[in-house]
């Protein structure tokens, strides 16, 4: 009974309203793309995220990686976007980019344990 107690709490109380930063820049999602701070990503760019916990505000933090030469035709200094559960639009990337890149199950409590590493969260493989 405790465990199912647990996984609630940490289901309903993860990413509350009031801990959104008002100033962060707001992540805006579609089926084909997602923006923030005007920059424009298509899916496809992505190469790989890696989740891990912001030490300071404990936060859940997403770094992606851009592929070289679709950043370079999207901008020439993005080649790393990092997104915080603290930005108004995370919870609909998260729900997107699984659907578009496939997260491994249970990622979120992973996260959350006791050792509390970084964990990649989708990686592309190219061959050549």
């Amino acid at each position: 009974m405790r465990a199912l107690i647990d996984a609630l709490e940490t289901r309903l109380l993860r990413r509350p309203g009031w801990l959104r930063t008002p100033g962060a820049p707001a992540i805006r999602v579609s089926s084909s793309c997602f923006t923030v701070r005007e920059l424009s990503v298509p899916w496809d760019a992505v190469s790989r995220i890696e989740a891990s916990r912001n030490g300071r505000y404990d936060d859940i933090r997403l770094d992606i990686r851009l592929d070289i030469g679709t950043a370079m035709r999207i901008d020439a200094e993005a080649h790393t976007i990092t997104l915080s559960e603290s930005q108004r639009g995370f919870d609909d990337f998260v729900a997107m980019a699984d659907r578009k890149l496939t997260f491994p199950l249970g990622w979120w409590d992973q996260l959350g344990g006791p050792r509390r590493r970084g964990l990649t969260l989708f990686e592309r493989f190219t061959q050549g």
